[in-house]
């Protein structure tokens, strides 16, 4: 496989922001010189996962997961180190083109190669089509006349499929790609027949990309009277809409900034209000907000703005993502729009500037909300239904973890409807233990794979640790461990952590050439290999000895070189018992034992 270039790594790891990349999923805290937060690795209520961005490294002492950006990734997203490197590339807006072969990857993985690879492609022949073809001037003249700009179309990547049956299969056949693997992407159906055809013909194309801006699927729309009117990618091992949502690449980094997120049903509905000014506005695929939507959005922001569509079925929409919201921290606005109205349509009616007035003025908490829809199509002036609506908005005021809003809402009712205080208060529900007062942790991502607990490591192994976090420090710690350990370490992954460190210190290397050349050798000597990466991650982010004298390393030596020694006695035992036939035998044996243990205890 033609190998990845050094600079080409370095530059990548260099570009990729650590603390924004696990930011993503994990909700860090400043905390000293580090970032902490619960580990993404495995469930904890106390946090355990640390981040260095001086290091670039990240470390759970629960679980003893560690490494840096690559690793992360690796562990999170199931890639391999081409895979990992490709996609913080794109992230980074740094090319990697034609330095990735398969030769080293999985057949899955070489089919989500092809996948991604050949959704860019045809992203950008799309593009292209739409901007600066005769076939695609129908497709732009649709966004025109609904006010979207070449740059708002330009920013979003928007595209057209040409009204031809076989054009994207054609183009995918003549680049090589695999017809049965581009079905599986979604990107072109196949008849019953066997044919290959297009699956987005005729249609105005949305790219979906996921949250690193790596297109993964598509949403087409009809501009005439062809049906249906919509097709979206299914899902694909790439393409899981409970997880993705349109524009959320574009907005990710104003919805840090801001700490907010506009929720919008509709493609157009995102591109209409980024335009009018508010980036930070992203849309779920149809309206099939998730958990794992919630989730996500939580790492990034503190308020949600749900501005889903004025129909009923947009209130619906809403009262739904208000409900799957209820047990995450985020804060949740809904801003209600006139009714049969959109984003899209109130902005187009009254301009970008009103929209901007709309939006600051026109919010609505959730229990004013409620308030709002509870009442509707109710006639408070019969006591029946005047009191299933008071216990309706009682149950929805318990809800709520803002004591203030809390008590503001049951004196508007007691003042409304005449009741005393204390009789509403008594009669708001209590939350079960399953719905208590959520913190601000969200789940921890599903792991990678179980970790055990560090509790009761041995002490030969923190022992080695030591050692090794020692020999960081300089080139005569290192010569010294190499002349009295070698490699007779316990740990396969410490040995080759090791060996690696003797490889590169020579005798006469000094201190500045020992720190300007170690630290990039030995990151670029474990990126391929998350495990080394995880322990080197672990032994850099250890506390250093308070000393390093000679006596210090060689009591960690001691301490390594007497569990080999243990070891050697109790396969000695082994073969007294196993081995010996006469009782000659076992008492020159039983004598070799002694001698062993008495040069241990003498150690």
């Amino acid at each position: 496989m033609p190998r990845i270039p050094d600079e080409v790594i370095a530059e990548v790891k260099q570009a990729t922001d650590i603390v924004e990349l696990i930011g993503e999923r994990v909700e860090l805290k400043k905390q000293g010189h580090r970032l902490v937060g619960l580990c993404p690795f495995h469930s904890e209520n106390s946090p355990s996962f640390s981040v260095s961005p001086e290091k670039g490294m990240y470390h759970c002492f629960g679980c003893g997961a560690g490494g840096n950006v690559f690793t992360f990734v690796m562990e999170t997203e199931g890639l391999s180190f081409p895979e990992t490197v490709e996609r913080l590339a794109t992230r980074a807006n740094i090319s990697v083109d034609g330095i990735q072969g398969d030769e080293e990857l999985t057949r899955e993985q070489v089919w989500r190669k092809q996948m991604r690879d050949a959704h860019r492609l045809v992203a950008d022949l799309y593009h292209e089509v739409l901007m600066k073809t005769e076939a695609g001037e129908v497709g732009l003249t649709y966004l025109r006349n609904r006010d979207l700009t070449e740059e708002t179309i330009a920013q979003y990547r928007i595209g057209f499929a040409p009204d031809q049956r076989r054009f994207t299969v054609e183009l995918l056949e003549r680049r090589g790609f695999d017809l049965e693997v581009m079905v599986e992407a979604g990107l072109i159906s196949k008849s019953k027949s066997g044919e290959y055809f297009d699956r987005f013909e005729g249609r105005v194309v949305f790219p979906i990309a996921d949250r690193d801006g790596t297109i993964v699927g598509f949403s087409g729309r009809a501009i005439d009277d062809r049906q249906p009117k919509y097709v979206n990618t299914a899902e694909t091992p790439l393409f899981n809409k409970s997880e993705l949502l349109f524009g959320f690449s574009q907005a990710r980094a104003t919805m840090r900034k801001k700490k907010r997120v506009f929720l919008v049903e509709g493609n157009v509905d995102v591109l209409q209000v980024a335009q009018a000014g508010i980036q930070e506005v992203v849309a779920s695929l149809g309206t099939a907000f998730s958990p794992q939507h919630a989730r996500a959005l939580s790492r990034i922001v503190e308020e949600v703005i749900i501005c889903y569509d004025g129909d009923h079925a947009g209130q619906e929409a809403t009262q739904k993502v208000i409900r799957l919201l209820e047990s995450s921290p985020l804060d949740v606005q809904i801003l209600p729009l006139p009714e049969k109205t959109d984003p899209d349509d109130y902005i187009r009616q009254h301009g970008g500037t009103h929209w901007q007035q709309f939006v600051e003025t026109e919010q609505l908490s959730v229990l004013d909300f409620m308030n709002r829809m509870l009442r509707r199509g109710k006639n408070l002036n019969r006591e029946g239904e005047r009191i299933r609506f008071i216990e309706s908005m009682l149950e929805e005021i318990g809800k709520t973890n803002d004591s203030i809003r809390r008590d503001l809402y049951v004196k508007k009712l007691s003042d409304e409807f005449e009741i005393p205080l204390e009789t509403l208060r008594s009669r708001i529900p209590r939350p079960t233990s399953s719905e208590s007062t959520p913190v601000r942790t969200m789940e921890p991502a599903e792991p990678v794979r179980k970790r055990s607990s560090k509790t009761g490591e041995p002490r030969w192994m923190k022992a080695e640790k030591y050692l090794l976090r020692a020999m960081l420090t300089g080139p005569e710690q290192v010569r010294f461990v190499r002349d009295r350990l070698g490699l007779r370490y316990q740990d396969e992954i410490h040995r080759m952590l090791g060996s690696a460190l003797y490889e590169i210190v020579s005798e006469t290397m000094t201190q500045d050439e020992f720190d300007q050349v170690t630290p990039p050798f030995m990151e670029r000597y474990c990126d391929q290999r998350p495990d080394y990466a995880m322990r080197f991650a672990e032994i850099r982010l250890m506390a250093g000895p308070d000393e390093l004298s000679e006596d210090v390393l060689d009591e960690y030596i001691r301490v390594i070189n007497s569990y080999e020694e243990q070891r050697q006695i109790e396969r000695a035992k082994r073969e007294i018992a196993q081995d010996a036939e006469s009782i000659v035998d076992q008492a020159s044996k039983l004598q070799e034992l002694i001698a062993r243990s008495r040069r241990l205890r003498e150690r």
